[in-house]
């Protein structure tokens, strides 16, 4: 009986072992479960760097384009933005307003900055006044003033030439006028003559008194870059006058005497 006894307490507790066995290769077999979870958790947030890393890419290339465009336009019109935009401040006064400032050509043709400003008082005056800044001039356009006034300068505003050079004719206010004239040696060395002055007119001719004429001279590369630019002088001074017989401007330069007595026509191109 004893016997019997013992052999059936070894039996339970063979059996007890096993199903203590049994739970826990379950319990090993299942852990697997878990790590594949966090595995699935950490690949679906992989794309979200990447979204935020295209985006910030996106927007770097943004800049950079806007920074390359403001680049090129200051590199085409010889002038940066800030720059033209505070030459213009000075002629108009720090109380007008910056309405807006494009890219844009100046009454005889050079590219420049296109300045809208509202003018500090409007009595009597134009809501807003235009202003062309570009390189080595800045003027605004208010070629017809608010009683009618007009300078003498609007009948011969434009381009001329004399075969040798060109001259650019354009008006500032109702009494002065902005000339630019360049020469070119040969392909490597130019001169460019920039000066404005008083406007007097008689019925035979419209003339220009100045006498802060610069001359620089410019030197280019075989590839067309810019070598050097040097102010030869800053005071020049003479009279350019604009004849209504023959329609020709003569120019008597007191300095050097750079025309030669060569007249120029007019060149509308």
């Amino acid at each position: 009986m004893k016997r019997i006894t013992i052999i059936t307490v070894l039996v339970i507790a063979a059996t007890l072992t096993s199903c203590g066995k049994i739970d826990e290769s379950t319990v090993t077999e299942s852990t697997p479960a878990v790590t594949t979870v966090a595995e699935t958790v950490t690949t679906t947030a992989a794309p979200h760097t990447t979204s935020e890393s295209a985006s910030k890419d996106e927007s770097a290339n943004s800049n950079e384009e806007e920074s390359t465009s403001t680049a090129s336009n200051s590199e085409n019109i010889g002038i940066d933005r800030e720059t033209a935009v505070s030459n213009v401040k000075e002629l108009a006064g720090s109380g007008a307003k910056i309405v807006s400032v494009t890219e844009g050509t100046s009454l005889e043709g050079f590219k420049c900055w296109v300045v809208v400003v509202e003018p500090v008082t409007t009595e009597n005056g134009p809501d807003t006044v235009t202003y062309y800044s570009g390189y080595q001039f800045c003027y605004p356009d208010n070629r017809v003033q608010a009683d009618g006034q007009q300078n003498p300068m609007m009948n011969y505003i434009g381009n001329y030439s004399n075969g040798r050079a060109m001259m650019y004719v354009s008006c500032i206010g109702t009494d002065q006028a902005s000339i630019v004239i360049t020469w070119s040696g040969n392909v490597a060395d130019s001169s460019v003559w920039t000066m404005s002055g008083n406007v007097t007119a008689t019925n035979e001719a419209v003339t220009v008194t100045y006498n802060n004429c610069t001359k620089e001279s410019v030197s280019y590369a075989g590839d067309g870059s810019n070598i050097s630019n040097t102010i030869e002088y800053s005071d020049g001074s003479g009279t350019i006058e604009f004849m209504a017989d023959d329609n020709k401007a003569y120019w008597y330069d007191s300095q050097e005497n750079a025309s030669e007595g060569i007249p120029f026509s007019y060149y509308n191109e």
